[in-house]
């Protein structure tokens, strides 16, 4: 395995994999981007995102590649890790930037040939924008990124070493887990969050069509507007992260209620209970994050 890297491929250039073209050429890497639309690889080129520009995935696009970054949509990432073996008979890393893990590191353990080493990644930033016309240089800056090896291997420890290094480049912050524990993780704190968005927005909609008019929609102010903010980003890119860890969701989802109902039940049965959990609460969360919004528990 090389000790140093200097060509990387980013297979989609839309938010993430152009924001990440972004960040790697600042730092100097040779970027080779991927992508159908001919379009996005001409604004990729004179944005000096990429160095080169593909409409396929080829043995010419990964001639001299040494990493490659899966960065389709979700639902498209395992059908993309099928085709990397056809193309490359060097050995080569691969990872891909999707906000689940377990189906695609199963599926690369099984099926990728032995020359590619594949590390699951997942970068914990992102708007609820989509498309290349949103990349920004700095979107990966200070937020985590979530690397997940297969096993314990050397080659795999070396890559994940390797890719750390890229990580940093782009300014995240590396974190390395299991694929199993990363997916229980993002269910609590990504995607349940997206369900209760979607939840509240389905029943304010409904609300405003049958029941009270539309005073819902009229009276609908920054309280709502921040606590859907994600239920209003791209509709497919919503439908994959739900239906891609509806396992997870199943098993949290009855807990998360328990503990809405719970809160009720004390307003009734034991306010004052009821008042210090909501002091603990506020306490826990404000440590959470910094004065800009940045995780404390970090290590920048």
């Amino acid at each position: 395995m090389k000790s140093e890297i200097k060509c990387i491929a980013i297979m989609g250039l839309g938010l993430i994999g152009g924001s990440l073209a972004l960040s790697l050429k600042s730092a100097e890497y040779k970027v080779i981007g991927i992508t159908r639309n001919k379009e996005t690889i001409d604004s990729a080129l004179k944005t000096n995102a990429i160095d080169k520009g593909f409409t396929e995935l080829s043995s010419e696009a990964l001639l001299d590649v040494d990493v490659l970054f899966i960065a389709t949509p979700l639902s498209q990432i395992i059908s993309d890790i099928k085709k990397i073996g056809s193309f490359v008979n060097k050995e080569i890393i691969v990872s891909d930037v999707g906000s689940t893990k377990s189906d695609i590191c199963i599926f690369a353990k099984k099926n990728l040939p032995q020359n590619v080493i594949f590390i699951g990644g997942h970068p914990m930033a992102g708007t609820e924008k989509s498309g290349f016309t949103f990349s920004t240089q700095n979107l990966f800056k200070d937020h985590a990124w979530v690397l997940t090896p297969l096993d314990e291997s050397t080659k795999n420890r070396n890559a994940v070493a390797l890719l750390k290094k890229i990580i940093i480049s782009a300014g995240a912050i590396p974190v390395i887990s299991s694929y199993e524990r990363h997916d229980q993780a993002v269910a609590l704190i990504s995607h349940l969050p997206l369900l209760v968005s979607l939840g509240l927005c389905q029943m304010a909609r409904k609300r405003d069509q049958n029941e009270i008019a539309n005073l819902t929609a009229i009276l609908a102010s920054s309280g709502f507007r921040d606590m859907t903010r994600i239920g209003g980003g791209n509709p497919q890119l919503n439908f994959d992260l739900i239906s891609s860890n509806i396992s997870q969701l199943s098993l949290i989802l009855p807990k998360f209620c328990n503990e809405v109902e719970n809160i009720l039940k004390l307003v009734k049965e034991n306010p004052e209970t009821l008042k210090k959990a909501f002091n603990e609460i506020s306490k826990w969360q404000n440590d959470l994050y910094d004065k800009n919004g940045k995780n404390t528990l970090l290590n920048i």
